[in-house]
């Protein structure tokens, strides 16, 4: 049987066909495709903007604990079988968003929803693309451009529709769409990809592969990665939704936040395929040393620029960071744990991810309502920025058995 280091060429490009194909088909579940409905479905249903976000909210919080436990579903399950979960459970997320007449029905819908597309499609797209060393940071980089591509064409797809028929049938014909077309294309794709190989060797490749949650959550190497592995989604979520306070404080028109919001798409483009390919050539950890440096830009250039300076400094700085952050989230766990249980490692990553970016809102909000000034907010952001991953990198070549399988 072959190993992930010696698999066919045609076994690395279809991983990486099936990764693109399975992060575009998670648009379905992500906030981007979902917030396009929001006006009609307050009116229909008589809810609040307040009821809407707490719904959406919850639902995601659950959905991102539930990830928890079925992130390992990925080293146990061949990819055709998960991904079949995962869009049986987006499909009815689909289904239960037409037919929705009270919040509980929009909650259920809001679960399914996150759970089998922001939720498992994500991550089978991108554990099934790390699991192949030889090429791992571009078979990443490509499936993470089935997230660019689902940002850049659902909303005008989506506008579109809606301008045509009602919003019910939209989420209609997004079920059958995912039943009668992502779903057998996906499974085809996926047949030939086999599980991950557990090694015959003992030692730190064995415990990689009997590890346990409570192992992974208590392991040095985890631990010194956290802090740095989740500031930026917990930064660019909180920006992202307070955008409309950001950009009152700095003057910014909306005009010239919808074209930031492209210049935002092309850098995150740009810099996921660079991303890619410097993790070939470099490896993940250090390239972790230097990939939250965009952010720090971002943020600094946003708080102190002109205005008119400012609003394209901070959105290609974050573009450029989630290019980086979209490789990184795969390939770092990947080199650090191996593969056989990067499904267990990815999904506890992904609940604590959700955790955080449910925390930062809040706290963005609070501070803005305190009028800390954002020259501050930023400037603590970026000094964590540039430190931090210095001082854990130096933990995790300290750490024991930190690079426990290379995969």
């Amino acid at each position: 049987m072959n190993t992930p280091h010696d698999r066919p060429p045609s076994l690395h490009r279809r991983a990486a066909a099936f990764g693109l194909a399975a992060a575009l088909t998670s648009t379905f579940g992500q906030s981007i495709f979902i917030g396009l409905f929001g006006a009609q479905i307050q009116a229909e249903l008589g809810l609040s903007p307040s009821t809407w976000g707490a719904l959406y909210g919850l639902a995601t919080g659950i959905s991102g604990m539930t990830m928890f436990w079925l992130g390992a579903l990925a080293d146990r399950v061949a990819a055709a079988r998960a991904i079949t979960l995962a869009l049986l459970i987006l499909a009815a997320g689909a289904a239960t968003m037409a037919v929705a007449q009270a919040p509980w029905m929009l909650a259920l819908a809001f679960f399914c929803l996150r759970l089998g597309g922001q939720g498992l499609c994500s991550h089978i797209a991108i554990v099934t693309a790390a699991r192949h060393a030889r090429l791992r940071g571009r078979n990443i980089a490509i499936a993470a451009f089935g997230f660019i591509l689902g940002e850049a064409t659902m909303p005008l797809l989506i506008t579109a529709l809606l301008g045509w028929t009602d919003w019910r049938w939209v989420w209609a014909g997004a079920g059958v769409v995912l039943l009668l077309g992502a779903l057998p294309l996906l499974r085809r794709v996926a047949a030939p990809l086999p599980l991950a190989t557990p090694p015959a060797a003992t030692g730190t490749a064995a415990a990689a592969t009997t590890m346990r949650r409570r192992d992974l959550l208590r392991h040095p190497a985890f631990l010194a990665a956290l802090p740095v592995a989740l500031v930026f989604p917990f930064v660019v979520t909180s920006v992202f939704l307070h955008q409309g306070s950001i950009s009152a404080l700095r003057a910014w028109s909306p005009q010239q936040v919808a074209i930031a919001y492209l210049c935002f798409a092309g850098s995150q483009a740009v810099t996921t395929w660079l991303a890619g390919r410097l993790v070939d050539h470099s490896g993940a950890v250090q390239m972790f040393r230097f990939y939250l440096l965009p952010l720090a830009a971002g943020v600094l250039i946003g708080a102190y620029a002109p205005p008119h300076l400012a609003v394209w400094g901070l959105y290609i700085g974050l573009g450029m960071g989630s290019g980086c952050q979209s490789v990184m989230s795969g390939a770092l766990w990947a080199e650090l744990f191996g593969i056989e249980r990067l499904g267990l490692v990815r999904g506890v990553f992904t609940a604590l991810m959700v955790l955080a970016t449910a925390a930062s809102p809040p706290l963005l909000g609070l501070a803005l309502q305190n009028q800390i000034p954002l020259t501050l907010l930023a400037g603590v952001v970026a000094a964590y920025a540039v430190v931090m991953p210095q001082i854990a990198v130096r933990w995790l070549r300290k750490a024991p058995a930190a690079q426990m399988a290379d995969g």
